[in-house]
Order: structure tokens, then C-alpha cells, then sequence
């Protein structure tokens, strides 16, 4: 079968320099967050169980709700402005209101569970859960019309990432006990094929619909592989060295991926994806988060520190020329990016800082 053509897209110039717009102080260290570009909210998820929620416009925090124990991850779905977030000592998942600010249900998916996503066509969520008692483990699919669980997919290993291809309703989750990638059919719920993979895939992979490419780093291995989703065949590219973090520009068609621990300097790699090969490679700190936003082409790293204010650099995504240097609060790391406003927000110990693109 032909491949069809891939011409590399520029992004809009922008001579902007990104620029802190605003600080919010908040009680406890933030540990996660997302955001619903459609309404403008941030969730971000602060101390033992507090979710507290951001309006984007005034960057006020206009209500914060308990959830369950250890919360640990978030997904939004901006077609019904559902959130679901994941309570891992629980093994429950809070479906919030986004309109109201509240807690709709609370749904047990197993004994603990961690990941999540979702695909907003089909209004499917999927949950990674695991057994404290034996290697059998599980996806739960939960059905968000009736917030009930529609079907358990039987995982041996341990379900890690999870990446979905909304276009196709394709599901690939990585399983880090055995080392693959399990692709999965959104309309049977079914597994269709299980591939081999690097050690350790439990960073979340970088999914191009563009190319049908989706990249996943392989923590314990010097190499990232690559799955293309028309053959669910993989490849490698060999990087020297262990990875940390994975993102990409689609409309650049360059992945990004960084190995960099936290006590020492680490380097970043550039792939062309139309090659699938490194054609640049840069030293950056030891960071905590990295994210890339399309319309800008600007790549954001943050960097990890145990005192004073964390900085958080930005580099040109085609050049790699540092172009600022942002002084963020203590212990910044979880980042996220408004896609609609070009708008960053990075949580801290004390602060969230929103940045402008």
C-alpha cells in the first residue's frame, strides 16, 4: 500500500514573547491539571483530595469540590462538559458537572485504578485498574450517557497509558509488565492485536492522526517506538538513551522527546517525523514537564528544583533557540496548555502562573 505524501506545514510567525500574565495562589501543591478549552476552565487537582476549578477569563478559582482518595489523573470531555477523575486508593472514578461544579456520581471501576481517557464521538471512558492480589488486571470501558460500566477489558500485566484515536475509535494501551502496546477496537471493546514495544512504556505516547504515527517512549529503553496505525506494525529509532518525555507538533510534524533526570542535565532529541529519525539534539536541565503549542511552534521545559522559584524555559520548536526564560514558583511541574488561548498554566507549591503565548 502507498503512503500518502506528508508536506511539513508551517506554523503562524510569532514574534511574541510569552509573557507570566498572572499568579494564583493556592493552598496546596498542585499535582495535576487540565483544561476544557470550550469553557474556558481549568481543573487542577491541589493537597490530599481537593479539585478546584479555574474560570480562564478572570484566572479566579471559582469553586473547589473533595473528591476520593489519592486523586490521580483527569479527562474532560468538551462535547457534554463532563469531567471524570480518577480516585486510585478508591478504585472509583467522580464524574463532575462542568457547568455546575459538582459531583454527578461516583463510579467503582476496581480495586485501584489510575489512567484515563476518553473518546468524545462515542462518549466512552477508559480506565486502567489493577489487582492488589494477583497479576490480572483490567480496562474498564465506562459508558458516559449512563455513567455505568459497559464492559471490563481482561489485561495480564500491568495497563499503563492511554492514547485514543477519536478518528478511527481505535484504543492503544501500554502494558508495562509485558512490555507492549495493545490495540484495541472502540466498537467491539476487543483487543485486536498486541505488539512488542521497548522496557517501561509508561509515559503517555504522542499520537499524530495526521501521519498515523503513534510514539511511545520507552523509559528503560534507548530507543522510542514507533506504531503505525494502518499496519500496527512497529519500528525503532535508536536515541542513546533512556527517555523521560515525548510531545509533538503536527503541524511541524517533529516529536520531541527528552531524557533528563531530575539531579542531573539531559538532552532532548529532535525526530523528523516524516523520516522517523533524530535531526537535532539539544541539552536542557533536568526537567519535570515539557509541552509544545502548535500555533506558536513554542516548546516549553520546566525545570526541576528543590528551593527557590523553578524557571521554565522557551525554546523555538524548529531552531531550538532559547527565546525566554520564565521565573515560575517552587516546585513547578504539572503544565498544561489552553489550545484556544494560547494561554499556559504551570502548578507549583504555592502558585499556579499563567502564562501567555
Amino acid at each position: 500500500m502507498k503512503r500518502k505524501s506528508w508536506h511539513v506545514l508551517k506554523p503562524r510567525v510569532n514574534t511574541q514573547i510569552p509573557r507570566i500574565i498572572a499568579t494564583i495562589p493556592v493552598k496546596s501543591p498542585v499535582s495535576n491539571i487540565v483544561v476544557n478549552p470550550v469553557t474556558n476552565r481549568v481543573y487542577f487537582l491541589q493537597g490530599d483530595n481537593d479539585l478546584s476549578v479555574l474560570d480562564g477569563n478572570t484566572n479566579k478559582i471559582i469553586a473547589t469540590l473533595k473528591t476520593g482518595q489519592l486523586p490521580f489523573q483527569m479527562a474532560v470531555n468538551t462535547r457534554t462538559n463532563r469531567i471524570y477523575l480518577v480516585n486510585f486508593f478508591d478504585g472509583t472514578v467522580s464524574v463532575i458537572n462542568g457547568r455546575t461544579n459538582r459531583i454527578i456520581t461516583t463510579v467503582k471501576v476496581g480495586e485501584r485504578c489510575d489512567e484515563i481517557a476518553l473518546n468524545s464521538r462515542t462518549n466512552l471512558i477508559y480506565i486502567a485498574t489493577i489487582s492488589l492480589s494477583s497479576n490480572k488486571a483490567n480496562v474498564a470501558v465506562l459508558n458516559g450517557s449512563t455513567n455505568k460500566i459497559q464492559k471490563r477489558i481482561p489485561f495480564i500485566g500491568r495497563p499503563s497509558t492511554i492514547s485514543i484515536d477519536e478518528r478511527t475509535n481505535r484504543i492503544y494501551v501500554t502494558n508495562t509488565s509485558k512490555d507492549t502496546v495493545s490495540v484495541i477496537d472502540g466498537s467491539t471493546n476487543n483487543i485486536l492485536t498486541s505488539v512488542k514495544v521497548g522496557r517501561n512504556p509508561v509515559i503517555t505516547p504522542a499520537l499524530n492522526t495526521r501521519t498515523n504515527r503513534l510514539y511511545i517512549a520507552n523509559n528503560l529503553s534507548r530507543f522510542c517506538s514507533v506504531l503505525d496505525l494502518l499496519t500496527n506494525r512497529i519500528h525503532n529509532i535508536q536515541l542513546g538513551r533512556l527517555q523521560s518525555e515525548i510531545t509533538l507538533n503536527p503541524v511541524t510534524n517533529r516529536i520531541y522527546v527528552s531524557s533528563a533526570q531530575i539531579s542531573v542535565k539531559g538532552r532532548m532529541f529532535v525526530i523528523d517525523g516524516r523520516l522517523d529519525r533524530v535531526i537535532r539534539t539539544l541539552t536542557i536541565p533536568s526537567s519535570t514537564n515539557m509541552l509544545i503549542n502548535p500555533r506558536t511552534n513554542h516548546l516549553f521545559i520546566t525545570e526541576f528544583r528543590e528551593t527557590g522559584a523553578a524557571p521554565l524555559s522557551v525554546y523555538n520548536g524548529s531552531s531550538l533557540k532559547r527565546i525566554a526564560i520564565l521565573r515560575l514558583t517552587k516546585r513547578s511541574g504539572a503544565t498544561v496548555l489552553n489550545p484556544q488561548t494560547s494561554r499556559v498554566y504551570s502548578g507549583g507549591e504555592t502558585n499556579i502562573t499563567v502564562i501567555q503565548d
